[in-house]
């Protein structure tokens, strides 16, 4: 299934359900291979008392990108599988950056978070922005990356800043439209192939994570008339089988935001909650992971299989579970993965980091999304193997050229691209 499956199996051992976290007598140089990482850089600040790590995995196709996750159960190997992901993200969309990750570890509700980002920013201040550029991840915001940079003392530090420093703010729902684009063209390229036989019209589909990305996954789904029946974040479920009314949703959490730090779906007044696991017993079509890693597991799985479930799209970051994701496709599933998936906020950052604008930005993720997801949805029919790995051996290839040229091996690399332009025109068939 690809390198990224078999890190992901050394690393979460056999209770990677039960403890989603990672082994703890796993360290992350036992996972070093020929791509990375580079750089693991721990650090930590006596005066606010903040613990962060920075993994810079690989830089042969320019700086290290990745966001900055603030949580509070962060640990190295998951950062690091994290920055591995955005190797693989930066290389399949086309994109002169490497792959890295940052992480705080805290609740940044509970703690001073502009002096805790502040310390970060001192700290890993060497390596930023010419071996590492930062972005918003889970935690954190628009305003934490203008901390950050202004701490940096660099704009090009971070990307997703405030508009006012130039920025590109992820809070414009890059990510999600970029999974909407993905979803969309899924569904259409495969019943054109008759391999799926969903009307789109007709499909229903579930949201894990209502967060940034689910939301505007769910909004712009919405504008483009799907049917979003259900959502969940992590406090509620909501469903309604007709379709729920995602503009009135959205609009009730943004004027909850006026009253309070975080609303969720359980302070909305008119929804009927259920659990948040619900979600996973609806029956839909389509089934978007939107929250955090590893929540389509050993026992989430088979109530997906019992609702009937024909595609998930990951937008989540390592969603899936090996043993998951495996079940899933015997079952007939369809799993689009995450890193062609997601790639929206990445292709938004990148135009930032030019000084495009935000309607550029909107119009290369749909250029370049559609381009990626055809490419790897035709390559996977002719070549009947999963997505993921059909993604993944693309970006190795882009990856390893790069290598092969930073190390002077010019004529290699020249044979690379051959075969490489050579692919890409064979590809191109007339399927669609």
């Amino acid at each position: 299934m690809g390198y990224r499956i078999s890190l992901l199996e050394i690393v979460r051992g056999d209770d990677a359900t039960l403890n989603p976290h990672f082994r703890k007598d796993v360290d992350v140089w036992s996972l070093a291979d020929e791509w990375g990482p580079e750089k693991v850089i721990q650090v930590y600040d006596p005066h606010t008392r903040m613990q962060g790590v920075l993994v810079i995995d690989n830089t042969a196709m320019g700086p290290g990108k990745g966001g900055i996750r603030f949580q509070p159960k962060i640990t190295p190997q998951e950062i690091f599988l994290l920055a591995r992901t955005m190797t693989w993200k930066c290389a399949l969309a086309g994109l002169p950056f490497g792959g890295a990750k940052g992480g705080i570890k805290g609740n940044p509700l509970e703690v001073d978070r502009v002096a805790w980002v502040r310390a970060f920013a001192k700290a890993i201040k060497p390596y930023v922005p010419l071996q590492y550029i930062g972005a918003t991840d889970m935690g954190t915001t628009e305003m934490d990356m203008a901390v950050f940079a202004h701490e940096i003392g660099d704009m090009k530090a971070c990307t997703g800043k405030p508009t006012e420093l130039g920025g590109i703010p992820h809070e414009l729902g890059t990510t999600g439209y970029g999974v909407a684009i993905a979803t969309d063209l899924s569904i259409k390229i495969l019943n054109k192939l008759n391999l799926l036989n969903i009307e789109p019209k007709d499909a229903r589909i579930a949201i894990q994570g209502f967060g940034n990305v689910g939301s505007f996954t769910a909004k712009f789904l919405d504008e483009m008339g799907y049917k979003v029946v259900a959502i969940s974040d992590a406090s509620a479920c909501i469903c309604d089988p007709n379709g729920l009314d995602v503009p009135k949703i959205m609009d009730e959490l943004r004027l909850l935001r006026t009253k309070m730090k975080a609303p969720m779906l359980n302070d909305l007044k008119t929804a009927q909650k259920e659990p948040k696991e619900k979600i996973f017993e609806k029956k839909v079509d389509i089934f978007v992971p939107a929250a955090t890693s590893y929540t389509i597991n050993e026992q989430t799985v088979h109530n997906l299989i019992s609702s009937k479930i024909k595609m998930v799209v990951e937008a989540a970051n390592i969603p899936t579970t090996k043993d998951a994701e495996n079940t899933l496709r015997q079952n007939g599933t369809w799993i689009i993965p995450d890193f062609l998936v997601n790639a929206g906020g990445l292709i938004g950052s990148y135009v930032e980091y030019i000084g495009g604008t935000e309607m550029q930005a909107f119009e290369l993720i749909k250029y370049k999304i559609t381009t990626n997801v055809k490419r790897v949805l035709i390559e996977s029919v002719h070549s009947n193997c999963s997505p993921r790995s059909v993604a993944e051996e693309i970006a190795k290839r882009r990856v390893k050229k790069a290598m092969l040229l930073r190390e002077g091996a010019i004529d290699v690399a020249r044979e690379a691209y051959a075969r490489e332009e050579l692919e890409e025109y064979t590809w191109r068939g007339d399927e669609l």
